[in-house]
């Protein structure tokens, strides 16, 4: 458990895994140091800089709890650091994104792997490709430790090293740069993990093959790295403020009871699986009760007071969400009756009239949304959004501000843009009508506790008109 002294500050040994560029193979470290210190026992909380969904989904086989994001640009400070402060870990490992030093900036908020580091005080491991190169790895790691007196790079890992070829020249070189070297990583393609067009395949499609990976991966790592040495880095990093570890406030003490949260039903299958580990803790943090539930197989939606349709690869499994015709019809009905529901890229596709392929094929879906989906070649949407509220909604009054992300290759044409959910860039975005809100917008909630509260209130209130309380 993370030791809380006197001065109200809270111990989480941590470090940053950074590289210079995309393709270094700083994912295939971070697991690999995740599974090396679960094997000896070590409690470890997993990290990913940014939105990304499919990197923490693998962090769970290698550390044990569900990866967690930090993004400084949708969260803010004072979330990124909670999220730290109150790991329930001996350590923290944190994927970085991208180079270290790159990232979003909007002139206030930058969001790289550096700004995450320097605000944790954590210091970095650097992940450097050192197949093609040698003394060279010692300006490149002299630069990034120079670069910004606030991110303090603490040695470099030199991954798909040739055992073959001599040390001595990287060595001096790193020697003279003041950097230590905590290892030689050969190159292990039969290591690699399997991708597509979003990134790598989500791990829960693959769980038997992923745990087999992380084993070899914990075995490859320990081999030929110094983890006691990376641990001690870890173990450096200073403390952090204990108030900012606090959750959602606790009840008043006393003997009354706090209100029975709703039951959320939760998309969860092979088509639906892109969610902040936040936000559903975040939910469950609010007395919510989850159930999760397959739009893929279900025949029945669960007894629920709201609905959470997040995104995930739904064009993959369209003939088999397409043919699933009387659950479609049931959700159709369900929410035409009142039922609070929150979908966000996935969700939104699946909540259209029909979802066109990449043949050309349309495949009818659940008509909720008044309008066409399709699938294309090329990105169609990528990047953090800044976007205002349209109009009064199921998170909301008209006008917040919110911070998201989107990244899809599909499109969504609307019957009516009358109902947008968002404004964006003084264009509508989405779909908002009574309790329904769809968008390609994915929220973390960890910056937005009143419009979850909002959200949640308004199950609450269909509860209340449907069965007199919340659904048992």
């Amino acid at each position: 458990m993370s030791a809380v002294n006197a001065a109200r500050t809270v111990t989480v040994p941590r470090f940053v895994v950074g590289a210079p560029r995309s393709g270094e193979g700083k994912t295939t470290i971070a697991l690999g140091l995740m599974a090396a210190l679960r094997r000896r026992g070590r409690r470890v909380q997993g990290f990913k800089v940014g939105p990304d969904y499919l990197d923490t989904g693998y962090q769970r086989y290698a550390a044990g709890p569900a990866g967690r994001n930090l993004d400084l640009f949708m969260m803010g400070e004072p979330a990124v650091r909670a999220a730290v402060a109150g790991a329930d870990a001996d350590v923290a490992v944190i994927e970085g994104v991208m180079g270290l030093f790159d990232g979003h900036r909007d002139g206030i908020t930058p969001s790289s792997t550096a700004a995450v580091a320097s605000l944790l005080g954590a210091p970095v491991v650097l992940v450097i490709d050192a197949s093609r190169m040698a003394a060279s790895a010692g300006a490149l790691a002299l630069g990034f430790a120079t670069f910004d007196p606030a991110v303090r790079v603490a040695g470099v890992i030199l991954n798909r090293w040739n055992p073959r070829r001599s040390r001595h020249a990287v060595e001096a070189a790193l020697a003279r740069a003041g950097v230590e070297v905590l290892g030689y990583v050969p190159s292990a393609e039969h290591l690699e993990l399997p991708s597509r067009h979003l990134g790598l395949v989500v791990a829960d499609e693959l769980s038997s093959e992923v745990e087999a990976v992380m084993e070899r991966l914990a075995e490859h790592v320990e081999e030929h790295v110094d983890v006691d040495r990376v641990l001690a880095l870890a173990q450096e990093a200073p403390e952090l403020p204990a108030a900012d570890a606090a959750g959602p406030a606790a009840p008043a003490p006393g003997p009354v009871e706090p209100p029975a949260g709703p039951r959320i039903a939760v998309a969860w299958d092979a088509a639906f699986a892109f969610y902040y580990a936040d936000n559903l803790e975040q939910l469950r943090a609010r007395v919510a009760e989850l159930v999760h539930f397959s739009p893929l197989t279900a025949a029945e939606l669960p007894v629920c007071d709201g609905l959470y349709l997040g995104g995930g690869y739904p064009e993959l499994h369209v003939r088999e969400l397409s043919g699933n015709e009387a659950f479609r019809s049931r959700l159709a009905v369900a929410i035409a009756g009142g039922l609070p529901v929150y979908a966000e890229c996935g969700g939104l596709l699946y909540l259209c009239r029909s979802l066109s392929d990449l043949d050309g094929r349309s495949w009818p879906l659940v008509g909720a949304v008044p309008g066409r989906a399709a699938m294309h070649e090329r990105l169609q949407g990528m990047g953090y959004r800044e976007a205002r509220l349209a109009g009064d909604s199921l998170l909301g009054p008209a006008g917040v501000t919110v911070r998201g992300h989107e990244f899809h290759y599909s499109s969504c044409e609307l019957e009516n843009e009358q109902q947008p959910a968002y404004i964006h860039e003084d264009s509508p975005e989405g779909y908002a009508a009574g309790d329904l809100f769809a968008s390609y917008v994915h929220l973390h909630f960890a910056g937005y506790p009143a419009l979850l509260e909002h959200w949640l209130e308004r199950c609450r209130a269909y509860a209340s008109a449907h069965t007199g309380g919340p659904s048992a």
